[in-house]
């Protein structure tokens, strides 16, 4: 009698083949962070005349960047945010490339700060979030006012500062949610 000296599996005997339809499903629950950049962007250009349209697109894809490169780097390549920042830039009038480059500016602080954000609290994590939103939008609000050759008023980018650290909670409620359910690869 001989005894096998195989190391036992971690998985079951049992598995399904990936065929063409589960790794299409899982490759659409990876894209959804950056599906929701996409269609967001599109939804909001349109002249709903809803009033901070234009600041709310910058708050999404800022805050959709920053959490799931935070939380689940696969799901946000650079690449993404590279393409979903051209895309941005494609359907926002502000001046060209700010918004491309705000983006993976912040892709790439989430993504190398990411095991201290893990470490801290929401709040703390927050309050980061909150300093480069406001950073984001002094810079956009200079690179206008270098274009118009003028001081303009900051307000409009207060205001899209404000509105980008105030959608953050709510949407990471949102995303926490679709981590576990819609958005999972491992689910597929």
């Amino acid at each position: 009698m001989v005894a096998e000296k195989s190391t036992p599996h971690l998985h079951s005997a049992v598995e399904p083949n990936p065929t063409l339809k589960r790794r299409l499903d899982a490759f659409v629950r990876a894209a959804m962070p950056s599906l929701f950049i996409i269609i967001c962007t599109i939804l909001l250009s349109a002249p709903f005349g809803l009033p901070g349209q234009e600041e709310l697109q910058f708050g999404l894809a800022v805050s959709t960047v920053w959490f799931w490169a935070a939380n689940r780097p696969r799901s946000m390549p650079a690449i993404a945010v590279f393409f979903c920042g051209l895309v941005l830039e494609i359907f926002s009038s502000g001046p060209p490339g700010a918004v491309l480059f705000w983006l993976l500016v912040t892709y790439g602080v989430a993504s190398n700060w990411r095991y201290g954000l893990s470490q801290i609290g929401f709040v703390a994590g927050w309050l980061i979030f909150a300093a480069l939103a406001l950073t984001g939008s002094f810079f956009e609000w200079a690179l206008v006012c270098l274009h118009a050759f003028a001081l303009l008023s900051p307000v409009p980018s207060l205001f899209q500062a404000a509105l980008t650290v105030g959608i953050y909670p709510s949407l990471s409620a949102l995303f926490v949610w679709g981590r576990r359910t819609f958005a999972n690869p491992d689910q597929a």
